[in-house]
């Protein structure tokens, strides 16, 4: 198999050969919604992310691409309200390993678990609190330092620090616990709506890109 990497001409051009390379049906983004105050901010925020992901692929030329792109979106107000990372980790891995989004892997080099696949759709998820979505809508934040971001989170190092730890003190993250905040340095972080895609293509070609991120303003990280 031909060894993926970065492509001179851009992120467009690197998510076209990972498909090929991959064999691959498509790729895209999974988003969780944990904020519900306003139906018409959560829409907004949405067609700002789409329409980021959209531009890059009308600069390229390579709309072939952008129609590949999928959008899952787990809402649901009862479960997600207020929802941690570590019950949203749970909800991402469910959906890998025992629903649809294993089932997107049929056919490719990958199997149908997060530990048998290196795409950043089946390894890493969108989560969109109302600080993020706010930073986002609100124009005047979304115009400050360390504004118009989206969390990013690794469901797969919230899982596994989760059970090697919690499996010592017979404490399973099934019943709910969330993180401190100095344990979520490697699980989540705050990347721009408009460098999703940069990222996207930098994980596709090397998961380890997440560690490397840089600090840009206010604990935003850009690829």
């Amino acid at each position: 198999m031909r060894e993926l990497v970065e492509s001179p001409l851009g992120d467009a051009y690197t998510i076209k050969d990972a498909l090929e390379i991959y064999r691959l049906s498509d790729w895209g983004f999974v988003l969780f919604r944990c904020t519900y105050g306003s139906q018409e901010k959560w829409e907004k925020f949405v067609a700002l992310v789409q329409g980021h992901a959209r531009e890059c692929f009308e600069q390229a030329g390579m709309m072939d691409v952008y129609a590949r792109m999928r959008w899952t979106v787990f809402e649901d107000a009862a479960a997600l309200d207020d929802a941690g990372i570590v019950e949203t980790s749970r909800r991402f891995v469910e959906w890998v390993e025992q629903g649809p989004g294993g089932r997107e892997l049929a056919g490719s080099v990958f199997g149908p678990t997060i530990a048998e696949t290196d795409t950043p759709r089946h390894i890493f998820f969108l989560y969109v609190d109302e600080e993020s979505l706010e930073s986002v809508v609100d124009d005047t934040k979304a115009r400050a330092k360390g504004g118009y971001f989206c969390t990013v989170v690794r469901a797969d190092n919230v899982v596994r620090g989760l059970l090697e730890r919690d499996q010592e003190k017979g404490v399973y993250y099934r019943e709910g616990r969330e993180l401190e905040e100095d344990e979520m340095e490697e699980l989540r972080k705050r990347v721009r709506i408009d460098h999703l895609v940069c990222l996207y293509a930098e994980l596709q070609v090397s998961l380890d890109c997440w560690y490397d991120l840089l600090w840009f303003d206010d604990n935003i990280f850009v690829p």
